[in-house]
């Protein structure tokens, strides 16, 4: 296509415009020709039957021991968390019915106070004591004593502990104190 082909110039009538339908007709044409043979060739496909052949048997997978270990890893995992939760719900269970307890006692313990603190009102023990058959002393019954010594009240400071006994009541201590902790 280096070279242009030149056409006849024939006789112009007063118009030098190209026709530019002559240029597609004529790549038309050209085509047209070299078309049909690859008409033919996409209409008969060249049917070829191969011999069917069996695959080769392919080795067995193997697992690798990496996989295993951190199935096993998993499952286990899985299972302390299933039993975890499992001891998690009883310790709930516990705590609700510890709770109940709980309010059931603080409720004996204000009936109990309540009537702790009534025996030690003074109307119900004069009360208590006249139906026992008791009275107020007479004048004649009531007797004053006298002492004719000062009032004296002797107070003994703790005896001086020796090592040993301070030793085991600071290791007494630490014990206790440990065992406070972890309770």
């Amino acid at each position: 296509m280096a070279e242009r082909k030149r056409k006849p110039t024939g006789p112009v009538y007063g118009n030098l415009a190209y026709d530019l339908d002559a240029l597609v007709r004529e790549r038309a044409l050209e085509e047209a020709g070299r078309m049909e043979p690859e008409r033919e060739r996409r209409r008969e496909p060249e049917v070829v039957q191969r011999p069917r052949q069996q695959a080769a048997a392919q080795p067995k997978a193997q697992v690798s021991p990496l996989l295993l270990g951190s199935i096993a890893v998993l499952a286990a995992m899985v299972v302390v968390l299933l039993m975890g939760h499992v001891h998690l719900t009883e310790l709930s269970t516990s705590v609700a019915e510890i709770k109940s307890d709980l309010d059931t006692l603080n409720t004996e313990h204000v009936a109990l106070l309540t009537k702790y603190e009534q025996t030690f009102e003074m109307a119900s023990v004069k009360e208590a004591a006249e139906a026992a058959g008791m009275s107020k002393p007479s004048a004649g019954q009531i007797e004053y004593v006298e002492l004719g010594a000062p009032d004296q009240a002797v107070v003994y400071a703790a005896g001086n502990d020796g090592v040993l006994d301070k030793v085991f009541a600071s290791v007494e201590g630490g014990v206790l104190s440990v065992l406070e902790y972890f309770s």
